[in-house]
């Protein structure tokens, strides 16, 4: 396995101004970069280790970029009031958990240390009660949702009964009866 490069050595404030450096620099003018970074941080850095550690960066970033506007594409593509993605991801994680607790359960029956079990154990009590939680916030967001939709629904038919009925000649009293009748279910 290679050596880890100098700047993924450096602390997280000293590489994320590096990585600020080189996105303002627009990922070019590395020895403008090198001289730089030795003013600013005291470090020498040289222009081909700067321009690696760069070309990595700019890779994330282009993948996230791509990433997010995938997903803006396809929420605004196919909607999902009712959140069936999150639902879905909840559930695969959930799936993934309980192998690898049949991994661990398997692992101690070959002679994995008790302390080394219950922290895994841990851990993972603490995932699925986040997992839990979330699934349940979920599944009220999803009632929440058809219950808004249902109300929505009841109340495009009050109005299109109340515009028929004033068009067969239905007296107001009438309307108003049925009318609050039918938005009386909706509450």
């Amino acid at each position: 396995m290679p050596a880890r490069d100098k700047i993924s050595q450096l602390p997280a404030e000293v590489r994320a101004e590096i990585d600020r450096l080189l996105i303002q620099a627009g990922f070019s003018g590395y020895e403008d970069l090198e001289q730089t970074i030795l003013a600013e941080q005291g470090l020498r850095i040289g222009k081909s280790s700067l321009h690696r550690y760069g070309q990595k960066l700019e890779r994330r970033l282009t993948a996230i970029r791509a990433s997010t506007e995938a997903a803006r594409a396809i929420a605004e593509a196919a909607p999902d009031d009712a959140d069936h993605r999150s639902a879905a991801v909840i559930s695969l994680v959930q799936s993934e958990l309980f192998e690898v607790l049949l991994s661990v359960q398997d692992a101690s029956d070959e002679g994995m240390e008790l302390a080394e079990r219950v922290a895994i154990l841990s851990s993972a009590a603490k995932n699925i009660a986040h997992l839990t939680n979330a699934s349940i916030r979920q599944k009220k967001h999803v009632l929440e949702v058809r219950e808004q939709v249902r109300k929505e629904a009841i109340a495009e038919a009050a109005a299109a009964m109340e515009q028929s009925a004033k068009l067969a000649g239905v007296s107001p009293e009438t309307i108003k009866a049925i009318r609050r009748d039918l938005l009386g279910m909706a509450a």
